[in-house]
């Protein structure tokens, strides 16, 4: 990766990646159910709710950044980071699909929540990897860093409230399903 990374307006700039996870994201959330419940922090404390919303607004200005970041010319990467993308891609869809489709009063444990607690999360954080990639851009991977903090406040704000509502459910979920992805 280049120390002084290349900021250019591009037609062919990164921001071609961000579009699709921002349109499935907005698909997802058509149905006023899946839209309240991917908001809702009713039992959240107020430095859960800080971290909450410092989470939901930090990709911001990471997608925003990506209109003036161009594709790398290092093939290598290149290729890593689209292969990265699309399996991202992919799982942030079935994710969507799977939290859209499922009743609220229920947790969700079923497709892509079998190996994550958060795929919503790690697909996300996995596309904006990928992102990072394809640019070779170092400020980008800097800012992503950023994004993880509160976000992983925000989760553990979440599991806080997923035990109170689901209880010994959601205890054994813990056990047997890792918070990102493997042992983690």
């Amino acid at each position: 990766m280049d120390f002084m990374p290349v900021f250019q307006v591009g037609v062919r700039n990164a921001w071609l990646l961000s579009v699709p996870m921002l349109l499935a994201f907005s698909i997802g959330a058509q149905k006023k159910d899946v839209a309240r419940r991917l908001s809702d922090m009713s039992g959240y404390d107020a430095r859960e709710k800080i971290f909450t919303i410092s989470a939901s607004l930090a990709p911001y200005p990471f997608m925003v950044a990506t209109v003036w970041t161009p594709f790398t010319s290092i093939t290598p990467l290149l290729c890593a980071g689209l292969a990265l993308y699309c399996a991202s891609m992919a799982l942030l869809i079935v994710t969507i699909y799977c939290f859209a489709t499922a009743s609220g009063d229920v947790l969700i444990q079923e497709g892509p929540y079998r190996i994550s607690r958060n795929p919503l999360y790690v697909s996300a954080t996995l596309i904006f990897l990928s992102i990072c990639l394809v640019t070779a851009n170092v400020l980008l991977l800097a800012w992503l860093a950023i994004i993880v903090v509160p976000q992983h406040f925000m989760i553990l704000a979440e599991e806080r409230a997923c035990l109170e509502k689901y209880g010994r459910e959601f205890e054994r979920y813990m056990v047997t399903v890792p918070r990102y992805l493997l042992v983690l």
